[in-house]
């Protein structure tokens, strides 16, 4: 019997992080970029959009190893029938993401 694995993409904070630019992992663009994304942050957006998510807070992000705050990734587990590819989906979490925190922030 062949197990397979299921499909994943690792989203690492620093891809929303408006203070890195692009050479140090920035992966959306500025316009949708949030300060300081935290790994529940971003899990709460992946979630919000429907996915399942598993949170890994123990990781750095390799380009930027030395740097403390560049620390932990969600792994997003994409069903087979969700044809999105990662730019796209990074889009929508950085979208929903803003989203989440404008509501956080009315709130307050």
């Amino acid at each position: 019997m062949v197990r397979r694995r299921r499909k994943s993409l690792i989203i690492w904070t620093v891809f929303f992080d408006l203070s890195r630019p692009r050479s140090l992992g920035r992966k959306v663009p500025k316009n949708l970029a949030v300060r300081n994304p935290t790994v529940e942050e971003i899990a709460e957006a992946v979630k919000a959009l429907g996915l399942e998510c598993e949170i890994v807070k123990d990781k750095k992000y390799p380009r930027t190893w030395y740097m403390e705050t560049c620390q932990g990734y969600v792994r997003v587990y994409k069903p087979a029938d969700f044809n999105v590819g990662k730019a796209k989906l990074l889009k929508l979490i950085a979208e929903k993401l803003k989203e989440l925190r404008q509501k956080r922030q009315s709130s307050s």
